[in-house]
């Protein structure tokens, strides 16, 4: 990830956004936190905080939402999930995060859309990591191609600033493009919502583009047609779940593989 300009309020390179942690670079401002490369003076290597911006100190809902992502982070341990060192409540609400070497699949499918083979191994391990969230009693509600680190073949899931517990949910939460329906109605998520977000990634990773609320599955490989058409129904009880999800991508890694395979190996 590329340092941003630096804006207003933003702590500058060479100071301590938390103590023990020298800021690099800010590497983006979101509407809720800012994110900083940093140097952890305690371990002696480059870390990546999360903390509330100061403009939104006083939004407790913001704040729940950091201290959730970083118990999350720092409690549940997956090889395809983002590891966090530590969650930090002052001076403001952060979490610690391991730094993550590699492109994002939004990057990848920038250069190239991918085969069928690379994507059905990356909604493998995806499906792999969200069945841990779901069997803790979590929904992610942001899987895109910006939240997927690849790391040598490796799919890591990042950002849990949107995780919930399944219920209700308040209006909009999400990301245009990425959200099931029933996350942009303000309904019901369920791990089902999940999987529309999954399959709307790996509809991205093989027709260039999100697939929006009627998505031309003719862009989409005959092979993963069926499977994405059916993660991709309205309504969250049509769709598959993400057993049946896990079950028929591993008919799909199985497979001899029919083209070059060159999303593991891109970009390390």
């Amino acid at each position: 990830m590329m340092p941003v300009t630096a804006a207003p309020g933003v702590v500058p390179v060479g100071g301590e956004v938390l103590p023990g942690y020298r800021v690099e670079a800010l590497l983006s401002r979101g509407g809720r936190v800012d994110t900083y490369d940093v140097t952890s003076l305690e371990r002696d290597c480059r870390a990546v905080v999360k903390v509330v911006r100061p403009d939104r100190l006083d939004d407790a809902h913001v704040r729940a939402a950091v201290r959730t992502e970083g118990e999350l982070l720092t409690t549940l341990a997956h090889p395809h999930l983002v590891r966090g060192y530590e969650m930090v409540t002052a001076p403001a609400p952060a979490v610690v995060l391991e730094t993550l070497p590699g492109a994002t699949v939004a990057a990848l499918v920038d250069d190239r859309c991918l085969g069928v083979a690379d994507v059905a191994l990356l909604g493998r391990q995806l499906a792999s990591v969200l069945g841990y969230l779901h069997r803790h009693g979590w929904v992610h509600l942001d899987v895109k191609p910006d939240n997927v680190v690849v790391q040598e073949g490796r799919a890591i899931l990042i950002d849990l600033g949107l995780a919930a517990r399944p219920g209700r949910l308040e209006r909009g939460m999400g990301t245009d493009g990425y959200a099931a329906p029933e996350q942009d109605a303000g309904g019901t998520v369920s791990p089902a919502t999940d999987v529309w977000g999954l399959a709307a990634t790996l509809f991205e990773c093989v027709a260039g583009a999100a697939p929006g609320r009627d998505p031309d599955l003719s862009r989409v490989p005959v092979r993963l047609r069926p499977l994405l058409a059916a993660c991709l129904q309205a309504e969250p009880g049509r769709r598959p779940s993400l057993d049946v999800l896990r079950d028929r991508l591993d008919s799909l890694v199985a497979e001899p593989p029919r083209e070059l395979r060159w999303w593991s190996r891109r970009r390390r």
